[in-house]
């Protein structure tokens, strides 16, 4: 027997808040776009609108309506018939998807706030690094000095500060080890990273950063889209590493049972 469809549990709270919650991030996904377009260039990140980074127009409000202004556009500017990169719609929905996971994850946890605006600020990041190759002081330092506040506050000040000296200062070694594979906004990421992460959890994610790097470098390799010689954006892999931490705690314990 086919069960019916109870069409009411469509206006359950749950459901409702995860909405709300998803349409939220699709909001700040959009804004995330702007930054991830206009930090590394420099612009300023005032409520200026935006424009079609090909023909230079104003979009207008319509157009600016996250995921339904692609889908509506099928793809394309309306001016210039350009394509829109598919990072607009991905970062945006990725924007809602992460809201949820965070109302599910910190729901009712002191201080949670501060964990989504990590989370989006690992997103930027990772986008920035992805395209840039670059990683803006203007992200990693204002959040290494807000994690440190916030765990002052927690009363976990020693455990942040241990974490953010000893993320930056493996990576520090390796960059003077290695000047040309990595650079200074990595260290100052993985800095960041330890300070909301705890020095206990610094090293699984500089492995899982440098397993999902290697991975994707041998795939793009043999499929020849880039070169041995070609620079990888270690702080992508960094800021992924450490979502998978941050919402899946329990994971480094799978692998070293002394890490909690």
């Amino acid at each position: 027997m086919i069960a019916e469809t109870n069409y009411l549990d469509l206006f359950r709270p749950s459901v409702i808040n995860h909405l709300f919650l998803f349409l939220c991030g699709l909001a700040v996904g959009s804004f995330l776009n702007v930054l991830i377009y206009r930090l590394p260039r420099g612009e300023k990140m005032g409520f200026s609108r935006s424009r079609c980074p090909s023909c230079g127009r104003r979009l207008s409000a319509v157009e600016l309506i996250p995921l339904f202004s692609f889908l509506w556009l099928r793809g394309k500017c309306r001016h210039c018939r350009r394509a829109i990169s598919l990072r607009y719609p991905f970062v945006e929905f990725l924007g809602g998807v992460v809201t949820v996971l965070w109302g599910m994850k910190f729901s009712g946890t002191t201080g949670k706030f501060i964990y989504l605006v990590l989370t989006y600020a690992l997103i930027g990041v990772a986008f920035i690094d992805l395209e840039h190759k670059i990683i803006p002081n203007r992200l990693t330092i204002p959040f290494l000095l807000a994690g440190l506040v916030f765990m002052g506050w927690k009363g976990e000040l020693p455990t942040a500060l241990i974490g953010g000296v000893l993320g930056g200062g493996v990576l520090f070694l390796i960059a003077l080890c290695y000047p040309k594979g990595m650079g200074m906004g990595d260290v100052k990421l993985l800095a960041m990273i330890g300070v909301y992460l705890g020095w206990q959890r610094i090293f699984f994610v500089l492995f899982l950063a440098s397993l999902l790097a290697t991975a994707v470098a041998l795939v793009l390799i043999a499929t020849k889209k880039m070169t041995r010689k070609d620079p990888i954006p270690f702080g992508t892999f960094l800021a992924v590493a450490a979502f998978i931490i941050l919402y899946f705690p329990d994971l480094p314990g799978l692998f070293f049972p002394l890490v909690h």
